[in-house]
């Protein structure tokens, strides 16, 4: 499992995959109907791909019509006698009346009129009119709608259900009947018609996409596109009452070579209404405006076919362990950023694929997991952190002690120290003065006054970096010019450089006096040009310069050194480090001395650079530069 993991896995890790695990598993057995339908309906109301077709007008029956009319729907023959004179004047394509056509009675006169009307709708089917009588109540299959007279025109069912067992068993149009019984629906027949007229292939009800059986109505249902919202306020299908086709109220050529739909539409009358995606709470959609939409998805093949479950449960389940290896590997704004990408993503594919394509995939699970693998590990992530921040703590705890115990013995070791070593220096001293004459003693009391003095100065430099790491170091600051202090480190060191036949030559430019700890300066000074005499060749010149520019003034420390190794060189200033090589190991030191000199000098704000070149034989050396704030 470590390749998978970018840190090391830990216990919390593992109880995170398992609850992941038992989440996915546990929340794919329940449908989440309600919410799938919710995102179903979304993605049908948002589709830019799909527009309102012009091959459709609908004609209504309503409340306006019965108030001009001064007649009740079903309407007698003879004002239905006059309205189908004047539509079958204005040539539409196709004419399909739903539902109850008119009145009956025994009345001579409406007798007549009825058989006008018949004898209308037969010239016109002559003609190469479409003409078709249509059931679309809840009781599927029914032929009494018309009257029975007229047996010779065509007779079909197109009913419209609510989707009762796809998504959240809700009222909801969503899909339409390909076939009722063995018989081909309405909307599939005219869609046909229409296909055929435009030079397109019929549709054959087993090959349209997305078309599957149904139990409970036993036919083939399909799941279709809205072109656009079919609410009665919004729809963009003409429409116009039916009075106004009486009058002759619209324009020539209105419904020339058109689908012409015609049936009541009463604000009052529920069952004329039904809910879809775009009004799944009040019934604002006429059945008419609804066959439209159903009659166009079917001309344009704008169905949906549902992918299987399992298939969404597969993806679920991928992005949720994939997802969990993300958040598991990375830092939380990584698994943060991971979540948002993933349902972002997925929400853009899913919807490209149902509205380009025309598939559905079944995404509350996967949604919902996306969401379920993000709540499950961040407290197990935060609780891992937790235990991590609690161990670094107590570690960084337990080193300050360390750090604090090792700074007081360090402290007191080296003031300890100092007193005798004082008085060993202060013992050689007298012997050296009491036995000028006794040349062989001499030379050995003056190794021991070197060893003591190098003792003394490896005491000063310890009791430094506790001062230091203790944050106690401050600056006793006067105003000091610096080629003062450089005269007096020659002088004091001229003996040590005459002992390697080395000459320290000063090249001092004149300066303002500034602003310095004498003390600590003289010993940065001090320390260069000591390592200078130190790491020379016997016979060179050790060079030290000053000179200044308006903000800095410069102290430059030159030797003849070997040189230093690029990759040594940028260690030098480090805390205990010596370079390791075999013409510095008999040269003895602790590793501190340029740490203090970087220090010093950064404590005055100032700042300290190193150039060399290796050249063992040559002697090019080695070259400091300090560079102090010149006030």
């Amino acid at each position: 499992m470590k390749k998978f993991f970018k840190r090391s896995p830990e216990l919390s890790d593992v109880y995170a995959f398992i609850f992941t695990i038992i989440f996915v598993i546990v929340l794919l057995q329940y449908p989440l109907a309600t919410f799938e339908a919710i995102l179903y309906d979304i993605k049908v109301k948002y589709n830019p791909f799909y527009y309102p077709t012009k091959s459709i007008v609908i004609i209504t029956m309503d409340e306006e019509s019965d108030d001009y009319l001064g007649d009740a729907y079903p309407y007698t023959h003879a004002t239905l006698k006059r309205f189908v004179e004047k539509l079958i004047q204005a040539k539409p394509w196709s004419i399909s009346f739903f539902n109850h056509f008119a009145i009956s009675s025994n009345d001579s006169e409406d007798n007549k009129n009825k058989k006008d009307t018949q004898e209308l709708l037969s010239i016109y089917e002559k003609n190469g009119g479409i003409l078709s009588f249509v059931n679309d109540t809840e009781q599927i299959k029914r032929d009494d709608f018309i009257p029975s007279e007229w047996g010779q025109f065509k007779k079909l069912n197109g009913p419209i259900v609510g989707d009762n067992n796809v998504f959240s068993r809700d009222e909801v149009v969503r899909r339409t009947f390909l076939t009722v019984g063995s018989d081909e629906s309405y909307h599939v027949w005219l869609a046909n018609l229409f296909r055929e007229k435009v030079k397109r292939a019929s549709l054959n009800v087993q090959n349209i996409k997305g078309a599957s059986y149904n139990e409970e109505y036993d036919s083939q249902m399909v799941n279709f596109l809205y072109s656009s919202s079919p609410d009665y306020l919004k729809s963009k299908i003409t429409s116009l009452p039916m009075h106004r086709v009486l009058v002759g109220a619209f324009p020539k050529n209105f419904f020339e070579d058109k689908i012409v739909l015609i049936g009541p539409s009463y604000l009052s009358e529920r069952s004329h209404f039904v809910l879809t995606p775009f009004n799944s709470e009040e019934f604002k959609a006429p059945k008419l405006n609804v066959h439209a939409q159903i009659i166009n998805a079917l001309i344009e093949g704008k169905t949906i076919s549902l992918l299987p479950k399992w298939f969404s449960n597969i993806v679920a389940f991928t992005i949720a362990l994939a997802l969990s290896i993300v958040i598991a590997s990375y830092r939380p704004k990584i698994g943060l950023i991971a979540t948002l990408s993933t349902l972002v993503g997925y929400v853009i594919f899913s919807y490209l694929l149902f509205t380009l394509l025309g598939y559905w995939i079944y995404s509350a699970h996967i949604i919902v997991s996306i969401f379920v693998v993000y709540y499950i590990w961040i407290p197990f992530r935060a609780i891992g952190e937790y235990q991590r921040r609690f161990a670094i703590q107590e570690e960084a705890k337990l080193l300050k002690q360390v750090e604090k115990l090792k700074q007081n013995f360090l402290s007191l070791m080296s003031h300890d120290l100092k007193t005798p070593v004082a008085k060993i220096a202060g013992v050689v001293d007298n012997l050296i003065m009491q036995n000028r004459e006794s040349s062989e003693l001499k030379e050995k009391l003056t190794i021991i006054q070197q060893a003591t003095g190098e003792l003394n100065r490896f005491i000063t430099s310890i009791l430094d970096l506790t001062k230091i790491e203790s944050s106690s170091f401050g600056l006793n600051l006067n105003t000091k010019d610096i080629n003062t202090l450089i005269e007096q480190v020659k002088s004091d060191l001229d003996f040590q450089a005459k002992t390697k036949q080395i000459e320290i030559e000063i090249e001092l430019s004149p300066l303002y006096p500034i602003t310095i700890d004498t003390n600590l300066i003289t010993r940065v000074i001090s320390n260069l040009v000591e390592n200078a005499i130190k790491y020379s060749f016997n016979g060179s010149r050790v060079t030290v310069k000053t000179y200044d520019d308006d903000k800095w003034v410069y102290v430059e420390i030159a030797d003849n050194g070997p040189g230093i190794s690029p990759d040594e060189l940028q260690h030098v200033f480090d805390k205990f480090y010596r370079i390791k090589n075999d013409a510095n190991h008999s040269i003895k030191g602790s590793g501190l001395g340029l740490y203090l000199v970087k220090y010093f000098v950064e404590l005055h704000g100032g700042k300290i650079q190193a150039e060399s070149r290796v050249a063992p034989n040559e002697g090019h050396g080695t070259k400091f530069v300090v560079s102090l704030l010149n006030q």
